[in-house]
Parts: C-alpha cells; sequence; structure tokens
C-alpha cells in the first residue's frame, strides 16, 4: 500500500520496541504498547535522580547566554499556553528539561534521559492538557531559572522536585481517569 518494502518497516518496528513505544508480537504483528502506573514511576524516578544531579553539577558553570535561551524558552512557552497551543506548550516545556540536561556535558546521561523521557512523552502529552496545569508548568520554570539564575542550588533542587513530583502526580491522576490508555 506504501510502496515500500518490508526490511525498512520492520527495521523501524524494531526501533519503536527497543524505545519501548511498541511491541512486536511474533506472527501476529505490532500493538502500541500501554502506559502504566509503574512506566511513571520508573520514569519519573530517573527523570528525578537525572535532573538534580545535573542541576548540581552545571549550576556554577551557566552563563548569561544560557539563561538567555532559558528565559526565551519560557517567554515562548507562555505565548503559546496565552494562544492555547498546547502541543506546542508541551514541546517547549520538553526544551527546557533537554536544554538543563544538555548543560551537564554527559552524553550518555543525556541520551539517557531522552530515551525515558520519550517512552511516555505521548501519554504525557494527552493527559496533561489543562490550563491550570500549563500556568503552574509555567511558574515552575521560572521559579527554577530564578534559582539557576541565583545559582542556590539547595533552593533549585527543591523546585525542580517539587516541579517533577507535581507532574509525576497528574500524570498518574490522569492516567486512572483516562480509558485511552487502558487499565493500569
Amino acid at each position: 500500500m506504501l510502496h515500500v518494502s518490508r526490511t525498512p518497516v520492520r527495521e523501524a518496528f524494531r526501533i519503536l520496541e527497543s524505545d519501548e513505544l511498541v511491541k512486536i508480537i511474533s506472527n501476529r504483528g505490532v500493538q502500541v504498547r500501554l502506559i502504566t502506573e509503574e512506566d511513571i514511576d520508573e520514569v519519573w524516578e530517573l527523570r528525578r535522580l537525572m535532573e538534580i544531579h545535573c542541576i548540581r553539577k552545571f549550576i556554577k558553570i551557566l552563563d548569561e547566554d544560557d539563561f538567555q535561551k532559558l528565559e526565551d524558552n519560557i517567554q515562548k512557552m507562555e505565548q503559546e499556553i496565552n494562544q492555547k497551543d498546547y502541543f506546542s506548550r508541551f514541546r517547549r516545556s520538553v526544551t527546557f528539561h533537554v536544554c538543563l540536561m544538555s548543560y551537564c556535558q554527559n552524553k550518555r546521561l543525556h541520551s539517557a534521559f531522552v530515551n525515558a523521557r520519550n517512552s511516555i512523552r505521548c501519554a504525557q502529552m494527552v493527559l496533561n492538557k489543562s490550563q491550570t496545569f500549563f500556568i503552574y508548568s509555567l511558574n515552575a520554570h521560572r521559579k527554577i531559572l530564578q534559582a539557576l539564575k541565583e545559582r542556590d542550588t539547595g533552593r533549585c533542587v527543591k523546585l525542580m522536585k517539587q516541579h517533577l513530583d507535581y507532574n509525576h502526580e497528574m500524570m498518574k491522576k490522569n492516567l486512572e481517569s483516562d480509558t485511552r490508555f487502558g487499565s493500569v
């Protein structure tokens, strides 16, 4: 139907399976993996460990250009919230966290973060769409950036933990009430 040979399609499914986005069932086909509460718990545990580690590692070396990139990202996020452009706003939040992880200057850690985050990214985009959630997230990012600018490691770590914990709880709460993701 798509005029594509089976080999690249199979390889694409293998890549998606390695990212835990689909499950290949022998002689039956491919099934999209359902996101479970356990998946959410595992990803957020990894995020807490990685993001907190990176904050502690890089907070002293950030410069004005780094702060400006993060500030620009937050301003665009606010515009997208006001325009009710939720998918762009979500991508902007991802960019904020990926940018923070990149300051750690550890390619393997950054890659592990992106892989963990991608494994539940679609569910996160669907489950966290309320205006209240976005405004909370925007304010949390602003506070984190301010603590970074002040080079207040303790406060920045505390704010990041609060932000991630809130996101974690919202994901789990929304997963329970959303029938599109199956039983948990």
